[in-house]
């Protein structure tokens, strides 16, 4: 009687429960068989996640980059990304349990309701954050055009004048040459200030070229080492995929050069599964990613995760402190959105 109503329990969970010997799914319920059906995925990715030896991120790949987006999980609780056979990903919530030597159990659910809530309240500070970012934008671009090009031009316009009073030739030949000095410094001042608000490479050469000179461009004035590597070759991909992997990683980057104390970072391209994969990681200082969310620091990290998002990509930030960070963005190369 009592096997009876165990089996009862069992079939009718909500969770889906999948009973595994040796690695291998011996029995499971009815939820698991329609989890299985509406998201196919390879079991034994799933059973080295919650072991804490696989990749979250490529949890529905056959091959994963070795993104080290690994972690030692809560076998209580831990996160998993499913896809759907249309290429959707939800996020999920698994627990895997030991019964004994040969016998493990594994359950998987949706998210919960406080979870989804939760992300409500992240969508509305995000809202905020974007907000108040384009008027910070706004705010730098003034006081640069203020405080550097309008008192670039009017400094140069003084000396101009100044030449209508010059009647030494040698000292004439001498101001010509700094006013021509001057002007060439403005001009960098103008072109660099184009390509901070929109680079030139990338609507010009394509996306890793636009990220070496980016890179180039970064090492030379914070004096730290960025080694990039482009594991695809020099193409084209959609204008909002180039875009916002350029930004992700520019944001990423000079995170980890404000805050991560390091004298390196490696950042690696690649396409995977009709995916273009950008990795950036250093081993630095690390963060509680759970503590910043709550003490509302991490707008940043959301930031970057709304611009993956509205694309139907996704962002992973993986923290340790004293370990690193390693920040994963995946975009849909092709989408209906993307254009």
């Amino acid at each position: 009687m009592e096997n009876l109503i165990m089996e009862k329990l069992f079939e009718e969970a909500k969770d889906a429960l999948f009973l595994i010997e040796e690695n291998k799914c011996i029995k499971q319920n009815n939820a698991a068989s329609e989890l299985a059906t509406d998201y196919p995925f390879t079991l034994e990715k799933v059973l080295e996640i919650a072991r804490g030896e696989g990749c979250m991120l490529h949890s529905t790949m056959e091959k994963c980059l070795d993104c080290e987006v690994r972690a030692d999980w809560d076998q209580a609780a831990f996160p998993l990304i499913l896809e759907d056979s249309k290429g959707r990903q939800e996020q999920f919530s698994g627990s895997y349990t030991v019964i004994n030597q040969q016998n493990a159990l594994l359950s998987i659910r949706r998210l919960a309701l406080q979870d989804r809530l939760q992300q409500v309240i992240q969508n509305k500070r995000l809202i905020e954050y974007v907000n108040q970012a384009h008027e910070n934008e706004r705010r730098a671009l003034s006081q640069e055009l203020h405080d550097g090009l309008a008192q670039s031009i009017y400094s140069l316009m003084l000396e101009t004048r100044q030449l209508k009073w010059n009647e030494e030739s040698e000292d004439l030949a001498t101001k010509l040459q700094k006013i021509d000095e001057d002007f060439v410094a403005l001009l960098g001042e103008v072109k660099q200030l184009a390509i901070d608000l929109r680079p030139t490479a990338l609507d010009d050469l394509g996306l890793v070229p636009a990220i070496e000179t980016l890179l180039h461009r970064l090492t030379e004035t914070t004096g730290i080492a960025i080694h990039f590597i482009p594991m695809i070759e020099n193409k084209r991909f959609p204008d909002s995929v180039e875009t916002i992997t350029y930004r992700v990683l520019q944001e990423s980057v000079m995170n980890s050069v404000k805050h991560a104390s390091v004298d390196e970072l490696w950042v690696t391209l690649s396409e995977q599964a009709a995916r273009l994969i950008l990795a950036v990681r250093d081993h630095g200082k690390g963060f509680d990613l759970q503590q910043m969310n709550e003490h509302s620091q991490g707008l940043g990290l959301l930031n970057m995760q709304e611009r993956a998002e509205s694309i139907g990509g996704h962002l992973i930030v993986h923290s340790e402190k004293a370990e690193g960070t390693t920040v994963t963005l995946q975009l849909p190369i092709q989408w209906e959105g993307v254009k």
